[in-house]
């Protein structure tokens, strides 16, 4: 049940869908004053979800952990990448179609080759209410065997379908087949406040590795500072979902 009102709450927390509501209320509203409110709304959300630097200060703000690879003065026995950085709604399947989270994924990659993790750990199965059958974890195995991994240097968790699942879910497999072992959590930076809380709640021992960075320097061109930007509504939705997200979570206990 959780699950399910989570992906109704996704659709509820959008800004572009407040600004369509309201705009929608003020045309068909016989109330002069609050057809007027709700259009004064609309443009104000309008113009504040598409400012750059607005969202540029929240995000610095937010995202957490981020440091370069030269900063890892130690070696992980496994490196712990959550998932969300595929789309099963491209096709044709058999291409590896990835999100705007896969420096998650890459970036894993990359610590692997460097030797700063031994083994990789992909855990994520499906976030849909639909497609249950294409689990991610799954499907990527064969990519990262492509890209030169060992099979044995690849663990699979694919049952979660959240971030709380994929805590307890990779609790239980580490405390199974490989305890006592070094983690590196590896998860995109405005991800990481939400992953960290849901792993120390479960008691997992690990170090925070933030990827897929939104943040940028502040820049005062009028570029950065007073011009639209339609790309600011997907990240202000994201940004969104994490502290709501976060809030749930906690109210419920999962962290």
């Amino acid at each position: 049940m959780f699950f399910i009102l989570s992906k109704v709450l996704l659709f509820l927390i959008k800004p572009l869908n407040w600004i369509v509501g309201l705009l929608i209320y003020s045309v068909f509203s016989k109330k002069p004053k609050w057809k007027k409110r709700c259009r004064n709304f609309a443009v104000f959300f309008l113009i504040f979800f598409s400012n750059g630097f607005i969202l540029n200060l929240a995000m610095k703000t937010w995202e957490s952990d981020i440091y370069p690879i030269s900063s890892l003065n130690q070696n992980y026995d496994i490196g712990i990448v959550l998932g969300g950085y595929t789309n099963f709604n491209i096709k044709p399947r058999e291409r590896y179609n990835f999100s705007t989270n896969a420096n998650r994924l890459t970036q894993a990659l990359e610590l692997y080759k460097d030797g700063k993790i031994k083994k990789i750990l992909l855990t994520g199965g499906t976030g849909s209410l639909i497609k249950q059958s294409s689990k991610e974890a799954n499907e990527i195995k064969s990519f990262l065997l492509k890209m030169g991994v060992v099979e044995n240097d690849l663990i699979i968790e694919a049952r979660s379908r959240n971030t709380h699942e994929n805590a307890v879910f990779t609790k239980q497999l580490l405390e199974k087949e490989f305890p006592n072992t070094k983690c590196l959590l590896i998860t995109s930076a405005f991800h990481m406040r939400r992953s960290k809380a849901c792993f120390r709640k479960e008691n997992l021992e690990f170090t925070p590795f933030s990827t897929d960075i939104i943040s940028e320097e502040i820049r005062f061109i009028p570029s950065a500072l007073i011009f639209p930007n339609s790309s600011g509504f997907n990240r202000w939705e994201l940004l969104i979902k994490e502290w709501v997200g976060y809030v749930v979570y906690w109210f419920i206990g999962y962290i």
